[in-house]
């Protein structure tokens, strides 16, 4: 194909044309030339995406441009990476394929396409310049695929400072093509680095468990003797003249060890179950939930517990409201635990000092659901950061923070056949619901 074209550049006999021909083989050139260098300067998916639109956006004199690639376990094309154009509001979101669009149809059919005014087709989504106040005239669109192969996604260019032009159309296509190949071989290089971390990984949860067996052995071996011990100390308190000063000398350990060897034991254990979901997550085989049948109160009481000393230090007010109602039932301790102390841990710093935040419970209601409600009187959230919240484009505004919090809580309610939800107002405070069966779901 591209010998055929160098053959029409050849023949042409208009001296113009012929300069404009030579000129559009630069560009391809080019264009061939600086995606096959960040093809081995930039080893991730996500710089990979970057440099070529950089490239393409620079090569083809164009205001803005997009990169989408197909999420095939939602089915639809994701703004992986956007230069100009409100950018901000468009990294992440997603068009399912029932949206269609311009972006889709490329993407199915496989071919490129030209539009010198979007106006003039009704299948241009209006949508997103309605929502970022970006203004598209023209714009070409071009499957991401290798020659042959099947698009991985799609990539637009938008807004020409020179009209696009066929030929521009094709050193889009040559472009991409050659990017095609190279977000593949960065996603081999990320699975491979992925294989050798989830190993790597593996052998560290081995070597954890290992470790936490000699505590679990001591504890439980400790526990026994030590309540003889003391058994035997407190006989002799009574009986003996220097009693005061055995009293004295166990400094009420004796009513202490039996609770500080218990905690000991359960973190240990769960440093254990948290280690293997670790290794297993990593690995992409995440262990199935553990329930058991339990008070879910006392999981949330251990949560406040462990962030009551970090509530204190910021001078807030950590309080729980629990429904007395509530009756046992079947979850899994530890990542409840997770998606609870997230949600607390997430609410104490965006509470100015003198505020409060609290878990609250409702027992089963009509409906056969309980909640659970974390509320606090912080800063709010802001609408951008709102509508990312329980997706893996979540962004904190916390400093140092990734945003996962919430949705490691989405997860774990989904898992417990739940759901969760957010109300929010800024500068008011924020209420995280959870809801789930009362009733585990078969």
């Amino acid at each position: 194909m591209l010998h055929d074209r160098m053959e029409t550049v050849s023949s042409s006999s208009d001296p113009a044309q012929l300069l404009a021909d030579l000129q559009h083989r630069d560009r391809q050139i080019e264009a061939i030339r600086r995606t096959s260098d960040a093809l081995f300067s930039h080893p991730s998916v996500d710089s990979m995406v970057e440099a070529t639109l950089k490239i393409a956006l620079d090569v083809l004199r164009a205001d803005a441009g997009t990169v989408f690639l197909h999420e095939s376990s939602t089915d639809a094309l994701v703004f992986r990476y956007v230069i100009g154009g409100a950018a901000d509001k468009l990294m992440g979101q997603a068009i399912p394929r029932a949206q269609g669009g311009v972006a889709w149809t490329v993407f199915a059919t496989g071919q490129p396409d030209l539009i010198a005014d979007v106006t003039q087709r009704n299948d241009f989504n209006q949508e997103v310049d309605k929502k970022t106040g970006y203004h598209t005239q023209s714009m070409m669109t071009v499957p991401v695929k290798r020659t042959g192969g099947s698009p991985i996604g799609v990539m637009q260019v938008l807004n020409a400072r020179v009209d696009f032009d066929r030929q521009d159309l094709e050193v889009l296509e040559v472009l991409c093509a050659q990017a095609a190949t190279g977000i593949e071989h960065a996603r081999l290089v990320e699975a491979q680095k992925g294989a050798e971390i989830g190993n790597r990984v593996g052998e560290i949860a081995h070597d954890i468990k290992n470790m936490m067996t000699p505590i679990e052995t001591g504890v439980m071996t400790l526990e026994p003797m030590l309540t003889d011990c003391f058994l035997a100390l407190g006989g002799m308190v009574g009986r003996e003249p220097n009693g005061p000063q055995i009293q004295s000398a166990m400094g009420g350990i004796d009513n202490a060890y039996g609770w500080l060897l218990s905690d000991i034991l359960t973190s240990a254990q769960r440093v254990r179950r948290r280690t293997e979901y670790i290794a297993g997550m990593v690995k992409g085989q995440l262990p199935p939930p553990r329930f058991e049948e339990g008070n879910i109160h006392d999981c949330i009481n251990d949560v406040v517990k462990t962030l009551k000393r970090t509530a204190i230090e910021k001078g807030l007010t950590l309080a729980t409201a629990l429904d007395p109602a509530m009756k046992p039932l079947a979850f899994d301790y530890d990542r409840i635990y997770d998606a609870l102390y997230n949600l607390v841990n997430n609410a104490l710093p965006e509470t100015p000092s003198g505020g409060s935040v609290t878990v609250k419970t409702t027992a089963q209601g009509n409906d056969g659901w309980l909640t659970i409600e974390i509320s606090d009187t912080g800063r709010g959230i802001p609408p951008h950061v709102l509508e990312k919240l329980f997706t893996r484009d979540a962004v904190s505004t916390k400093v140092g923070g990734t945003g996962l919090g919430t949705s490691v809580a989405a997860r774990v309610a989904h898992e417990h056949g739940g759901a969760i939800s957010v109300r929010s107002e800024v500068g008011k405070g924020t209420t995280f619901t959870i809801r789930f069966p009362a009733e585990r779901p078969r």
